[in-house]
């Protein structure tokens, strides 16, 4: 019984020195799991987005877009996550027959009182890469 309560105050306080890290003293900050979106004609991923948000945002309401003109083919848009206040989910597809395309775009997250946006390198390719 010590045992697991001496488990569950470990993963408690890791928890926390985690999150204390992650709150921004103003407004709101965003953070996806891959900044590198990158996606075969005809396929469709999924990327974790997470809303870190300061005291004063906890309740504020902030909407996720692609702020870049993106290419005929290619869709991106977002679902809730376990917790729609702190988590969701960007869902990036491809048509089959997608172009290739390798630019920057910007995930902006836009509330009535502030916008944050975040670079991400989306590409869609008809062939896969390899890293050297």
């Amino acid at each position: 019984m010590k045992k697991l309560a001496l488990i569950i105050t470990v993963a408690i306080l890791s928890s926390l020195a985690t999150v204390a890290q992650e709150i921004p003293k103003k407004e709101f900050t965003i953070s996806v799991s891959d900044k590198n979106i990158a996606v075969q004609p005809g396929e469709t991923k999924k990327y974790f987005v997470t809303l870190n948000r300061s005291k004063s945002y906890k309740k504020t309401e902030i909407d996720l877009l692609i702020d870049s003109s993106l290419p005929e083919g290619i869709s991106v848009s977002f679902e809730n996550g376990l917790d729609p206040m702190i988590n969701r989910v960007m869902v990036v597809s491809a048509t089959e027959g997608a172009a290739p395309y390798n630019k920057a775009v910007i995930l902006k997250g836009k509330s009535l009182r502030a916008s944050k946006g975040i670079m991400l390198n989306l590409s869609v390719n008809d062939q896969t890469y390899t890293a050297n």
